[in-house]
């Protein structure tokens, strides 16, 4: 297990410090297990260490061995899609898999796997879950067709499973290279399910993105005792899945080492209509799995009290809202180590707090409730022009953050198919809320010769994307 690049290690050892304001203090005989930013698992004094360095995320694993591809089983739920499944079975030619035709006009049929069929259509979730049953190894995959595995993904996935209590990873989607196409090129910059280049838990996380269905890689016997895939998301059923599992108390991964390419949609319709699809599966988790109490656009009511006055123009509010940041700031810095600078780092995190937080108000403002925001807009000059000048600052910062892209779109077209997005996804969650509300439905090989895993590049790789330039490793 490794510390997080961000974390340091202060006061000679005995604290450590994350920039999101967070200090842990360790004994002695804590200072003793850490060697070099890494904590190697030996008994279980080192595993309660790692385990509480995981579970508040100052730290990730880096696991020497994983169970062998022999424990492994793919499940691919299809439909009228011969070529593709076809093609995605001959990029796995070491591994059982399982296609489930669910319902085809015309039976599947592909060499080098077993068919199992469903006479009529049940849905993806349904055909999951005949896979999930038809599987006898301890770890299963589920692949939609037309996906393209990268290297090293079975290694990167299974090497998560040394941890008895993983019972899900997440790979990275990345889209397949599309540079004619708008759509194609956004995608490339910002795809659709993507938390991130970074490493992280997601039994943590406040599920404000979805987990997408197109590779995840399980334990069968954590799945199977929560009851497996829910029929009732047709879009989206990982993500309920992911709730459901973290529920029950299990730990979640992503790994952006493991990479999967998925194409792109074909066009602005039905681009559209996926980040539609996005919206609605968030919505049903959120109404129905998650019960969300407050709004995730701030940590801390006093960031989300400030960043809405300084938008909307209330000022003398938002000057009272800073105020508290300054208590804020000098109850920090008293807490920090001498060695990290402390008022200045209080200054610094809490800074980019606001910044943080002005952001993710404007984005829950001009994607979660575009329509009030709009409605606003329409009644409001000054709330006007604070919309317009948000949807473009945060398109600009967004398209920034997202500049190093194997695949670029320009500024002006990004921002408005940023915009375009937002109001898909809004257009889903609100549309997911009304059917939970009024019941209408809205959408019916570089291993070498002996087999060993080799751990020491899944874990360079690991490192380099926890680096301050994740790009510096060709995905």
């Amino acid at each position: 297990m490794r510390l997080d690049s961000r974390v340091r290690v202060a006061d000679d050892g005995s604290a450590l410090f994350a920039p999101w304001g967070r200090v842990m203090r360790l004994s002695s005989a804590e200072q003793a297990m850490l060697d070099e930013d890494t904590v190697e698992v030996v008994d279980n004094e080192s595993s309660r260490l790692a385990r509480h360095l995981l579970d508040v995320e100052f730290a990730h694993p880096r696991p020497l061995k994983g169970p062998s591809w022999s424990d492994l089983t793919v499940v691919i739920a299809a439909r009228d899609e011969p070529e593709l499944v076809q093609q995605l079975v001959a990029n796995l030619p070491d591994l059982p898999v399982i296609v489930v035709d669910d319902g085809s006009a015309v039976p599947l049929t592909c060499s080098g796997a077993t068919i199992v069929r469903h006479e009529h259509r049940c849905g993806v979730a349904e055909a999951r879950n005949t896979g999930l049953r038809a599987a006898h190894t301890p770890f299963v995959v589920f692949l939609d067709p037309g996906v393209v595995p990268g290297p090293l993904w079975v290694e990167a996935m299974l090497a998560h499973f040394a941890d008895p209590d993983v019972a899900l990873v997440v790979p990275r989607i990345a889209p397949l290279p599309h540079r004619k196409r708008w759509i194609g090129q956004y995608e490339a910059m910002r795809p659709t399910l993507d938390p991130g280049r970074r490493e992280c838990s997601l039994h943590k996380r406040k599920w404000d993105y979805s987990v997408p269905t197109t590779a995840l890689m399980v334990r069968r016997q954590a799945v199977v005792k929560v009851g497996g895939f829910d029929g009732a998301f047709p879009a989206f059923n990982a993500t309920d899945m992911c709730v459901r599992l973290a529920q029950n108390g299990w730990r979640l991964r992503f790994d952006p080492v493991a990479v999967m390419r998925a194409p792109a949609p074909a066009s602005v319709r039905r681009w559209f209509e996926w980040r539609a699809a996005s919206g609605y599966g968030s919505a049903r988790v959120y109404a129905t799995k998650a019960r969300p109490r407050r709004l995730q656009a701030a940590t801390k009511l006093w960031l989300l009290l400030g960043s809405v006055l300084l938008l909307v123009g209330a000022r003398r509010a938002a000057v009272i809202s800073a105020a508290v940041g300054v208590v804020h700031t000098v109850r920090l810095a008293r807490e920090l180590p001498r060695e990290v600078h402390p008022w200045v780092t209080a200054a610094a995190f809490n800074a980019s707090s606001w910044s943080g937080s002005v952001r993710r108000v404007a984005e829950v403002a001009l994607r979660n409730l575009w329509p009030l925001t709009l409605l606003a807009a329409v009644v409001s000059p000054r709330v006007r022009t604070v919309v317009i000048v948000a949807a473009l600052a945060e398109g600009a910062a967004d398209w920034w953050s997202r500049r190093d892209a194997e695949v670029r779109i320009d500024l002006v077209r990004f921002v408005l198919l940023r915009r375009l997005d937002d109001i898909a996804f809004g257009w889903g969650l609100w549309r997911g809320f009304a059917e939970v509300r009024y019941g209408a439905s809205g959408y019916s090989g570089l291993r070498n010769d002996a087999g060993v895993v080799p751990v020491h590049l899944l874990n360079a790789r690991r490192n380099a994307l926890d680096s301050e330039n994740p790009s510096v490793v060709a995905m």
